[in-house]
């Protein structure tokens, strides 16, 4: 008793103080309890985000740029960086969004996944039409397993999507909604197109005619660098090729010139011509309106760690 007469005023603030540190040593405790907790969900956002950014980065680099070197699907080596748009010779610019079918047709999972730059990374890639496209594309890349497949154990799967033109067959030059005259000769000059020892080498050429007005009295002379080909009323509109090469110029400096000379002895009708750069050894049947013409398609990347 004579201490708390001595000092009863500090005995009571210091009862005060116990009575507070108790509930917050409560706190503390549950907050220790759970640092390890909270330390996990920090981690994983800090994932969850860098995989967003690599996939949104991997996207955008494979749909709108063509890629390191610009024409790495000739090369035959694996590029310094990976791109699938379209390239044009004439502004040496990537075509946005336009992906280019000899850049899909020898891409691989290793390309893909030299891009991503990290091998902790797995993905897929998928490449569909629309709905309502008059043909379907379908190409995969990478790990089909994971995706949608609960007892693989990934659950943070990132997935981005992008719609961009493809085809099955690139076009180099063409002429679309041309009309037909009845019973006269016209002459029709289409757009140049470049061709080299190395594309020489890697593809054939072939002439693609789609006709939109069912006309079958019509012959057709195509003249390619002055060497002409004719064309009758029964392969006009089926397409013909390929196209013998020494037609073709191989100095990149020097595009090849295409003219086109039709007749038509009935009533007029319209029609595209095309000339369609094709992989060697491509079958004749495979030149078609539906692989030539691009049409819109989803670009679907799903990336996890």
């Amino acid at each position: 008793m004579g201490f708390m007469r001595d000092d009863p005023r500090g005995f009571l603030i210091s009862l005060d103080l116990l009575f507070a540190i108790i509930p917050l040593t409560i706190v503390l405790g549950m907050v220790a309890a759970d640092m390890g907790n909270i330390l996990y969900e920090i981690e994983d956002t800090i994932y969850q985000s860098s995989t967003d950014r690599i996939a949104q980065d991997t996207m955008n680099t494979l749909a709108e740029t063509s890629g390191d070197p610009y024409n790495w699907e000739q090369t035959g080596v694996t590029p310094n960086i990976t791109g699938l748009a379209q390239y044009n010779t004439n502004t040496n610019k990537s075509i946005p969004d336009s992906l280019d079918p000899n850049k899909l047709a020898v891409l691989n999972n290793t390309d893909i996944q030299n891009l991503i730059g990290n091998n902790t990374y797995g993905f897929y890639l998928i490449i569909t039409s629309l709905n309502g496209t008059p043909a379907t594309i379908n190409q995969t890349f990478g790990n089909n397993s994971v995706v949608g497949n609960s007892s693989s154990g990934i659950n943070d799967i990132v997935r981005v999507d992008k719609v961009v033109l493809c085809s099955k067959l690139e076009s180099v030059t063409s002429l679309v909604g041309q009309i037909f005259y009845s019973g006269q000769t016209r002459i029709y000059t289409v757009p140049s197109f470049t061709t080299n020892n190395l594309s020489i080498r890697y593809y054939d050429y072939y002439i693609l005619f789609v006709n939109t007005g069912g006309n079958s009295n019509s012959s057709a002379t195509v003249n390619i660098n002055n060497y002409p080909i004719n064309l009758t009323s029964t392969n006009i509109f089926q397409g013909y090729g390929p196209i013998n090469s020494t037609f073709l110029n191989t100095n990149s400096s020097n595009p090849n010139t295409v003219t086109l000379n039709i007749t038509t002895n009935s009533i007029g009708s319209s029609m595209n011509f095309y000339i369609v750069e094709a992989p060697k050894n491509t079958a004749p049947s495979y030149i078609t309106y539906s692989n030539v013409v691009p049409q819109n398609c989803n670009l679907t990347l799903y990336l996890w760690t």
